[in-house]
C-alpha cells in the first residue's frame, strides 16, 4: 500500500483506446512499438489482444511504421527496425514485464473490482511498476516507480518466493482494507508481485483465486516464445 491521495487515478494503459484523429493514431503507433520492442519476434494478432488495438487497425499502423524503418518483418513475425536499433533502443527486463502484464492487471481489476498493482525488484529493493485503481476508491493509489512499503502482503510476497499460496494482508496495515499479493518469478534472482487490495476486512476467496490466476497467466506470457 501507499500513502493516501486524494482521488485515486489508473496508472498505466489498458489498451483499447485507439482513436480516429491524428494524436490518436501517434499515441497508438507509439504503444505498438513498445509492444513489438517487449514482444519481438511477435505475430500480428498477438499484438492486436497484447494491445487491445483492432487487428486491422494495427496492420495498418504495422505498415506505416515498416515503411519508415521503425519495425521490419520475417516472415508472420515484427521486430522493431533498423532506425530504432540505430538509437539504441533496448527493452529493460522491467519494460517487457510492464507490457506484458499490462492487459492481465486491467481484467484483474475489472473483473474483481480491486485495486491491482504490479511491481518487480529493481535495484535491490521492489518498487511498483504499475497499476490500476478499485472501482470503489480505497483511499489510495500506488505510484509508478515508488518503493513497496514494508509489511504489506506485497512486500512479503518478495520474502517469500517459494510459496504457492497467496499472501495475504487481512487489515493489518491499514484498517477496513484487505491486500493480496502473489510473487511471479522471473528466473535467477529477479522478482515481482502481483497485488489486489479491496476495501473489505477480509478477502473474499474469489479475489485470492483470481490473483493467484493473474501471476500465473503473467509467468506463462513471459514464457511464451
Amino acid at each position: 500500500m501507499t500513502e493516501p491521495m486524494a482521488g485515486g487515478r489508473h496508472a498505466g494503459a489498458t489498451g483499447g483506446s485507439f482513436r480516429h484523429d491524428g494524436r490518436g493514431v501517434i499515441e497508438s503507433a507509439f504503444e505498438l512499438l513498445e509492444h513489438v520492442g517487449a514482444l519481438e519476434p511477435v505475430r500480428l494478432l498477438e499484438l492486436a489482444n497484447a494491445s487491445g488495438i483492432p487487428r486491422e487497425t494495427v496492420r495498418r499502423l504495422l505498415q506505416q511504421l515498416i515503411a519508415v524503418g521503425a519495425v521490419r518483418r520475417d516472415g508472420t513475425r515484427y521486430r522493431l527496425g533498423a532506425s530504432l536499433l540505430g538509437l539504441g533502443s533496448r527493452v529493460s527486463p522491467e519494460r517487457q514485464l510492464r507490457v506484458v502484464a499490462r492487459r492481465p492487471i486491467a481484467e484483474l481489476a475489472t473483473a474483481t473490482g480491486a485495486a491491482v498493482q504490479l511491481s518487480a525488484v529493481i535495484g535491490g529493493e521492489p518498487v511498483f511498476l504499475d497499476a490500476v485503481d478499485a472501482r470503489v476508491p480505497v483511499g489510495f493509489t500506488a505510484e509508478p516507480g515508488a518503493k513497496v512499503p514494508s509489511g504489506t502482503a506485497a512486500a512479503r510476497a518478495y520474502a517469500e518466493l517459494g510459496r504457492a499460496a497467496p499472501i495475504v494482508d487481512a487489515g493489518g496495515v491499514h484498517a477496513n482494507l484487505s491486500c493480496v499479493a502473489v510473487a511471479i518469478p522471473l528466473g535467477g534472482n529477479a522478482a515481482a508481485a502481483v497485488s489486489t487490495v479491496i476495501a473489505q476486512r477480509r478477502p473474499p476467496l474469489g479475489l485470492l483465486a483470481a490473483t493467484r490466476a493473474t501471476g500465473t497467466r503473467i509467468v506463462s506470457l513471459l514464457r511464451t516464445p
